[in-house]
């Protein structure tokens, strides 16, 4: 038997049961190895599984496009199914390649055949005449391209008087009948139309975790770090099993005629609010996760500091260079409040005298061939340096941000650029060297 039929065999995806596979399992090759029908069917197993694992744990199920419902004619009764894809609880991706119509009236008129003596017929109208219905879908497989199977020289023929031993011959034809395999195996999908109230079971769908603890997390919780951390036990508790297989794609309603209630007048009111979720591509979920973010920090965009550089500009003074990734507007930059020095000592934070921090901006980048673009340049007094000090430059926070022409300020927001200075030997220049990383 197959190593995955072998340990898989009762958590495959059957009816309203998904669960996590017990293990995955590669035909592992080698020279002279010699290749049976469960090597064929493991290696086939393998692949899938490990897909419909990675679509189930970390897409979900859900509809990927399409698959919109409408009526084929104005003011018929047959209704259209559009192509489109989806994947199902189990991570088995359900891809419809045309259109599908359905005979609503035909199907209604069964259904009221076969409910007519019952308790709690679902096909009975409310008081204006319709009736709520839904369409399903699911995966499902189809065997084609049927092939001979050629006869086991060794199997039992005693019905025919063959065996291997036996006194009868087993050549190439067996004289029991030849038998047949499909040759292919197409994967399809199932569309069924239900009632509402079935529907609700039927395609049920929880996410995980589930909706409650998403929102009970982001109104208890501040920030991404925050968010994930009341995330993680409930993600941590279980891996969930046991989802509907079956995807709803819309409902809508029936008008049957009041004399005759078995007979569909009208489909109308088409509800895709019962329908199973969509599942977004990752392009769109940058594409809105980009929008979110340009809508919580109105300062996305802006001019960044990508560098910070270091030297001696002469002999009263040193610079520091804050590289930016773009232009800013020099009328928002304040030459003494935009930016501050301080150093640590033993007495604490100490800061330059007087007018010992300046702050300029240029567009061309001073005394630095090797690099390009804007800068804003701070000189400070080369007194207040010393080998061994640590130091942190600063932007003031309760001073007017540093912006460019759209009024996108500085980032970051709340510059911090902790270091130490060094001096290798006396008489050498003093370098920079970065606190913490």
């Amino acid at each position: 038997m197959s190593k995955w039929r072998d340990l898989n065999r009762t958590q495959d995806c059957g009816e309203g049961h998904c669960d996590l596979p017990a293990g995955f399992f590669r035909v592992n090759y080698f020279h002279g190895k010699e290749m049976r029908l469960a090597d064929y069917v493991d290696e086939q197993r393998y692949h899938a599984g490990k897909m419909r694992f990675h679509n189930a744990r970390l897409h979900g199920a859900g509809i990927l496009c399409g698959l919109r419902l409408s009526v084929l004619a104005p003011e018929g009764t047959i209704l259209r199914i559009g192509r489109g894809a989806a994947i199902d609880a189990c991570g088995r991706e359900i891809l419809v390649g045309f259109d599908q119509c359905v005979d609503v009236a035909a199907w209604f008129r069964q259904q009221a055949y076969t409910f007519r003596d019952q308790d709690g017929n679902p096909c009975k109208p409310d008081e204006t005449n319709r009736v709520g219905l839904c369409v399903v879908m699911r995966h499902a497989e189809c065997g084609g391209a049927p092939e001979p199977v050629p006869p086991d020289p060794c199997g039992s023929h005693d019905d025919c008087g063959c065996g291997c031993g036996g006194s009868g011959s087993c050549g190439s034809a067996d004289p029991c009948g030849q038998q047949a395999e499909f040759g292919r195996i197409t994967e399809e999908f199932e569309l069924r139309l239900i009632f509402a109230d079935e529907a609700k079971t039927l395609a049920r769908h929880r996410l995980f975790p589930t909706a409650e603890v998403i929102d009970a997390a982001v109104g208890t919780t501040g920030g991404a770090t925050g968010l994930l951390a009341a995330l993680a036990p409930p993600i941590r508790e279980r891996c969930p099993g046991g989802d509907a297989e079956w995807l709803n794609l819309g409902c809508f309603h029936v008008t049957v005629k009041a004399d005759q209630p078995e007979e569909v007048v009208a489909i109308d009111d088409i509800d895709y609010g019962c329908a199973s979720q969509v599942l977004l591509s990752t392009e769109v979920i940058q594409y809105l996760l980009a929008g979110l973010i340009a809508e919580v920090d109105p300062d996305m965009g802006g001019p960044e500091i990508t560098a910070i550089s270091f030297r001696k500009l002469d002999a009263q003074r040193h610079q520091f260079a804050l590289h930016l990734s773009g232009r800013i507007d020099t009328k928002t930059l304040d030459d003494e409040a935009s930016f501050g020095l301080r150093q640590l000592t033993g007495d604490g934070w100490l800061h330059p005298a007087g007018e010992a921090v300046k702050a300029s901006y240029s567009e061309k980048i001073l005394g630095e061939a090797h690099l390009d673009g804007p800068a804003i340049y701070i000189a400070v007094a080369s007194s207040f340096l010393a080998a061994g000090g640590r130091y942190q430059l600063f932007a003031h926070e309760d001073a007017d941000p540093v912006a460019d022409a759209l009024l996108r300020r500085l980032r970051p927001r709340h510059l911090s650029w902790r270091f130490c200075l060094r001096q290798e030997n006396p008489g050498d220049a003093l370098t920079m060297h970065p606190l913490g990383g």
